[in-house]
């Protein structure tokens, strides 16, 4: 990875591997993209910084930001992570330990604790929880989701 930025978004999508894959190691890809952005918005809820700085914007199966899909394809061609296909979903797992040397102690305890509260939770689940906080509802199709509509969300929605 290229830029700090980028580098940071990798580990935190591997964290969240780490501690949000079902007991074989592995995650859909929409779960995970949901993961990565509890942690995001979570962390400007509690600190009023986000934890990468992204664009999410409100996709079908949003939120999402844009470089998430390029990170991802970063780590299968480099060996960090497998994909696997089942029906119709895509399943990712871990080949190498996480990183952590652009994650502080705390962001990777915040990690652990949002991956490892919806670790026994469905894909569906994690889409309806998303779907109903209201950085989603408000937003518009295709455009982005201000972080700092999170601030208005009880702090039990938060993630």
């Amino acid at each position: 990875m290229k830029t700090p930025a980028l580098k940071k978004l990798q580990q935190i999508i591997a964290h969240c591997i780490a501690y949000g894959a079902m007991k074989d190691g592995k995650i859909t890809k929409t779960k995970l993209a949901k993961l990565v952005y509890l942690v995001d918005f979570a962390k400007f809820y509690k600190f009023l910084v986000p934890m990468t700085g992204f664009e999410y914007k409100k996709l079908p199966f949003g939120p999402v930001t844009v470089e998430f899909f390029s990170v991802l394809e970063y780590m299968i061609s480099h060996g960090i992570l497998l994909e696997e296909k089942k029906g119709a979903a895509n399943l990712l797992f871990l080949i190498e330990e996480p990183e952590m040397d652009q994650l502080s102690e705390p962001e990777i305890e915040l990690i652990k604790e949002i991956a490892q509260k919806w670790c026994q939770h469905n894909t569906e689940s994690i889409v309806d929880f998303t779907h109903e906080q209201l950085p989603w509802k408000i937003s518009r199709y295709n455009e982005v989701i201000p972080y700092e509509l999170i601030t208005q969300e009880a702090p039990e929605n938060v993630y």
